[in-house]
């Protein structure tokens, strides 16, 4: 029973490194070095996940640990904004590695911004993610109302003079990681600045490369930080569309009572889980950039006798 629970709250994570670990493994060859921050890639970057797939563990924990009631809501609300927390901090750390060499001789005129070494389809999915998620958001704190304390965390269906009501994800929750999402986009700013705007080294082509290398780990972390964050929204909202309920109607029978978006829960929990896996996927790869690539081997010369 316990081992069963645990795959069911480690499944996406459990996915997530899988799909990251193979994702690397196929493009590990053509990935430059990465010359800095070696070290501090790996840790950020491995260390979110790690502490992700911890928390998930949580969700397990009322059934063996005696808390307050407020406690446990208190942490279980948390991993709303948990996503983008842990995103900015690695942001934060990969935008602070810097490294020590000796700049060319040679004047570059060309002039460089933070999107010089970006690839332009990161910074469309960075948009793309940005919208998605602000759209659920927008529209679950507007279907939202107050609960018992007066906090926006209830979904509730008129049924004649009564009601029928459930958690969602509403302005209670999504008061912080809006908030969040603008130290997110300024600490991806900086990073990306951080690396574009030293002078190029003597080996150009080589330089070029590792900062186009972390750049896309720049984008990459915030990428999956949004994801992370939009399949939590999204869990949530296919949660809330189960809600359903069975009514007398005395002489007209009985009726049956579900919210108006109730088919659509088998493609929200989809969509959560291809968000959260691809999100813990990409700060898998990003890890594992800190390994270096396997230097091609060299054949034996045979000797040849005189």
């Amino acid at each position: 029973m316990a081992w069963t629970l645990l795959g069911m709250l480690l499944w996406k994570p459990l996915a997530g490194i899988v799909l990251g670990a193979l994702a690397w493994a196929v493009r590990r060859r053509g990935l430059p070095a990465l010359e800095a921050g070696r070290a501090v890639t790996a840790a950020v970057a491995g260390g979110a996940v790690v502490l992700l797939a911890a928390y998930s563990v949580l969700g397990a924990m009322p059934l063996w640990v005696e808390a307050p009631r407020e406690l446990w809501s208190a942490v279980f609300g948390a991993r709303y904004a948990l996503p983008l927390v842990l995103g900015l901090v690695a942001l934060v750390a990969l935008g602070a590695a810097r490294p020590h060499r000796a700049p060319s001789t040679g004047a570059s005129l060309a002039p460089r911004t933070w999107r010089t070494f970006l690839d332009a389809r990161w910074l469309a999915a960075l948009v793309i993610a940005l919208v998605l998620v602000l759209v659920p958001t927008l529209a679950a704190g507007m279907a939202s109302r107050p609960d018992e304390d007066g906090e926006y965390t209830r979904y509730v269906v008129d049924v004649g003079s009564g009601t029928l009501g459930t958690g969602i994800y509403g302005w209670h929750h999504s008061a912080l990681p809006p908030v969040l999402l603008v130290p997110l986009g300024a600490a991806t700013w900086w990073a990306l600045s951080g690396i574009a705007r030293p002078p190029l080294a003597e080996a150009e082509p080589a330089d070029a490369a590792n900062r186009r290398l972390r750049s896309a780990n720049v984008a990459r972390v915030a990428l999956g930080g949004l994801l992370l964050h939009l399949g939590t929204i999204v869990g949530s909202l296919a949660n809330t569309s189960r809600l359903s309920g069975t009514f007398s109607g005395g002489d007209r029978g009985w009726f049956s009572i579900s919210t108006p978006f109730a088919a659509l829960s088998g493609t929200l929990d989809v969509l959560s889980a291809v968000a959260a896996c691809v999100g813990c996927a990409l700060w898998v790869f990003t890890a594992l950039t800190a390994v270096p690539a396997p230097s091609p081997s060299r054949p034996r010369r045979s000797a040849v006798p005189s």
